[in-house]
């Protein structure tokens, strides 16, 4: 029977990546520096957010959600993640609609990273050394699409070589993040704010102090808890990615250990990471000059003469006038994007793993190529799809439609806590087998399910807040309506295959009656 279950009676995966390859997976997913431009997004949808603490505030957070999702990895530790739990626990239809949407948006996040490379990276070093013509030619369309599908194919020849080769290009890309970090902080702090402030009146066509003392004019309601609470969602966005482990938990050694430490590690890292860009650039720049000019920036003041916006990237010229620094800055700030784009590829291919594997899909999409246990026919089907979404990226408004992503990502989450709250109940079988962490309890209720009901109402919160007209603007019924049919369509999908397998004589509900081979 289980030859006929599931594609074949072993995954053909190998467990080839540590406790702390995950941990680093999952921390360049999250994608570190990214908050140099979500900070000033953040500082100007809600005046008066304390950036700082907000990163603090996401921690515990984020660690209740991970605890949860590492745990319930350690119960079912196949590559698939939530998919697998909710697909055998609650239905199967149900775990696939939230994967296919992760993966949907997983395949639009790829078409965004080179492009922020080239926009907020590598046009910004040609206007610091007085070359204004090469980032107009840098940014152009096709010059981003044609340096995309490079990307595109570097990533997949990376893939392709399984997954141990593809963490220790997450290790480099990862150094190499912390080394223009280190040149961020190094010159910020060698600056000081004194020569910062100088350094913005002479060279920027503005005034320190007057950005301070128009935008509290204009409005700005200073530094306040109500907003830094509020901001927290915000930043909360930046985290999002520190379970992806989850979806690879078939190639993670002594995964029932290692998640614990991949996910919760990750949070950690990551949040201490966000603290301390946040805290730096305070010191330096100011966090009053920081929330007054994305406020200038947000109204379109007349006083602000900046030629963009003023993500941490533009601003970090004020610090330093060596091009050397500010290009080892910008290198590491581009090795997060590419390396998060990586990431995405990666999980992306492993879900199309899981649901073929699952028959759900085309078997032949679980195929694995015996040399470097890479699933090669996943990888095609994502290189290409991604390619695609870049096209529409660059050449349509699909990008648009995504601006709904956290309520979308808490509606996965909402789904996975429901299926670990009843998971010890509905499935005693799997969870009776299951290690120690897994069936501890407290006063007589699995843990587990305590940490689902939490899972829920964080995601609840989160979900209805990243609706509200301060997050988004007016909600735009069209892009709302779009984000529920991505759920609808992975219900759709789902029911044409499970009809076809029926056809067939064999339900495709049988598969779902138990967790995958290894």
């Amino acid at each position: 029977m289980k030859t006929k279950t599931f594609a074949r009676t072993a995954s053909g995966l190998v467990r080839s990546m540590s406790a702390w390859d995950a941990l680093v997976y999952n921390v360049v997913f999250m994608a570190p520096m990214s908050v140099f431009v979500y900070g000033i997004w953040a500082s100007l949808v809600f005046p008066g957010t304390d950036l700082p603490a907000t990163a603090l505030l996401c921690i515990p957070l984020a660690i209740v959600i991970g605890l949860f999702y590492a745990i319930y990895s350690s119960a079912m530790p196949r590559s698939g993640g939530d998919y697998i739990w909710v697909s055998r626990i609650l239905h199967p239809a149900l775990g696939f609609m939230i994967s296919l949407f992760l993966f949907l948006v997983l395949q639009n996040l790829v078409g965004v990273e080179i492009s922020w490379v080239l926009t907020y990276a590598v046009a910004p070093y040609y206007h610091f050394i007085g070359r204004p013509d090469m980032a107009a030619w840098i940014t152009s369309p096709e010059i981003q699409l044609g340096l995309s599908i490079i990307y595109y194919l570097a990533c997949a020849a990376i893939i392709s070589r399984g997954a141990k080769t593809t963490a220790k290009v997450f290790w480099v890309c990862f150094a190499l993040i912390l080394v223009g970090l280190i040149a961020y902080s190094g010159a910020l702090l060698a600056t000081g704010p004194a020569n910062f402030q100088a350094n913005f009146n002479a060279r920027s066509g503005m005034n320190y102090d007057a950005v301070v003392s128009t935008a509290k004019a204009a409005g700005w309601p200073g530094m306040s808890l109500s907003a830094t609470l509020l901001g927290v969602e915000f930043t909360f966005m930046n985290f999002l990615g520190f379970t992806s482990s989850a979806y690879v938990s078939g190639e993670i050694k002594e995964v029932r250990k290692s998640q614990l430490l991949a996910i919760v590690g990750a949070v950690i890292v990551f949040g201490l990471i966000t603290w301390f860009s946040y805290q730096v650039t305070y010191y330096t720049m100011g966090g009053e000059f920081i929330g007054s000019i994305s406020q200038l920036a947000a109204t379109g003041d007349p006083s602000y003469a900046l030629p963009s916006m003023p993500f941490f990237m533009y601003l970090f010229q004020y610090a330093t006038q060596s091009p050397l620094v500010y290009a080892i800055f910008l290198l590491g700030w581009s090795m997060m994007a590419i390396a998060a784009g990586l990431t995405y590829m990666f999980t992306g291919v492993r879900l199309i793993f899981a649901w073929s594997f699952d028959r759900v899909l085309p078997t032949a999409l679980s195929k694995v190529d015996s040399k470097y246990n890479s699933p090669y026919v996943a990888l095609i089907a994502t290189t290409v799809l991604a390619i695609l979404f870049q096209v529409a990226w660059i050449y349509t408004n699909l990008a648009g439609f995504f601006a709904y992503i956290v309520f979308g990502w808490m509606v996965m989450q909402i789904v996975a806590g429901i299926s670990g709250i009843i998971f010890p109940y509905r499935r005693k079988d799997i969870f009776e087998s299951s290690p120690p962490i897994v069936k501890k309890k407290v006063a007589g209720v699995p843990v587990l399910s305590i940490l689902g009901v939490l899972t829920i109402v964080i995601s609840f919160w989160l979900g209805y807040a990243s609706l509200g007209p301060s997050f988004v603007g007016q909600l735009d019924w069209t892009v709302f309506g779009f984000t529920i049919l991505l759920f609808v369509a992975g219900l759709i999908i789902y029911a044409i295959s499970s009809a076809y397998h029926r056809s067939k004589g064999l339900p495709l509900e049988l598969t779902f009656k138990e967790i995958p081979p290894e």
